[in-house]
């Protein structure tokens, strides 16, 4: 399933003052990973796809 962050990517969410980001594995929904990231983390992971969004663009022919 693609989404706007891409394909597997759902919506993050915030709960617990932890960051949620599912990524779907297979399409059963037990399979599912959660990753859960401290604010701090998420910045900083914000912060380096954005770095490596710019060279990903560099890249192209």
């Amino acid at each position: 399933m693609t989404s706007k962050y891409g394909e597997d990517v759902d919506e993050p969410w915030a709960h617990d003052g932890l960051v949620t980001l599912p990524i779907r594995e297979f399409s059963e929904p037990e399979s599912w990973l959660y990753t859960k990231l401290t604010p701090d983390e998420a910045r900083l992971l914000g912060l380096r796809l954005i770095k490596m969004t710019d060279e990903a663009e560099r890249q192209e022919w």
